[in-house]
């Protein structure tokens, strides 16, 4: 037993003389240096370098920045051809008085709007056979036929008159409140 450690651990092979281990050492780095030389060579030539790749993602930035230019672009022209589809709608068939007295109240995108109407108007809208329709900052009162085209051309032009609350579906009043 008076063998060390280090005596017994290289009686069975799995240690060895220290000056075995620096001369294996320095064997292997020299040859660990050499394949690390050669993979970076080979490396360099398939990845770009660093003004390269600022120039690449530069350049991709800026596509990207065109095609969203373009795309915005497109969208205002879209627009605008409906825009302009609705204003021959609406110049050929408003109803809207300067003269009108009363003043008819409407929610339009999550904000109370105000019309001036005539009585019979008033009545027309209540039942249904008059709409609104919003172009361009104003609110124009059209029969139900040009209101069905300007909403098939564009839904979101036209107001939507049916009154009550939202909420008033999800929590009816019970029977025994109602009197």
């Amino acid at each position: 037993m008076g063998d060390s450690l280090q005596e017994q651990l290289r009686a069975l092979g799995l240690a060895q003389e220290k000056t075995d281990r620096r001369a294996g050492r320095g064997r292997r780095n020299a040859r660990g240096k050499q394949r690390a030389g050669r993979s970076a060579a080979t490396a360099s030539r398939d990845e770009p370098s660093l003004d390269e790749a600022y120039a690449l993602r530069e350049r991709d930035e800026r596509r990207a920045a065109e095609r969203s230019r373009q795309a915005k672009l497109a969208e205002e022209r879209r627009r605008r051809e409906i825009n302009e589809k609705i204003r021959r709608i609406v110049e050929k068939c408003r109803l809207n008085r300067d003269d009108a007295p009363v003043p008819r109240h409407f929610l339009y995108k999550g904000r109370i709007r105000k019309i001036y109407v005539t009585a019979e108007q008033q009545r027309a809208l209540a039942d249904g056979q008059m709409g609104l329709v919003y172009l361009t900052g104003g609110y124009h009162l059209l029969a139900i036929e040009p209101l069905e085209q300007v909403r098939e051309i564009s839904a979101e032009h036209v107001v939507e008159l049916k009154g009550g609350d939202p909420d008033e579906d999800e929590h009816p009043v019970p029977d025994d409140l109602i009197w």
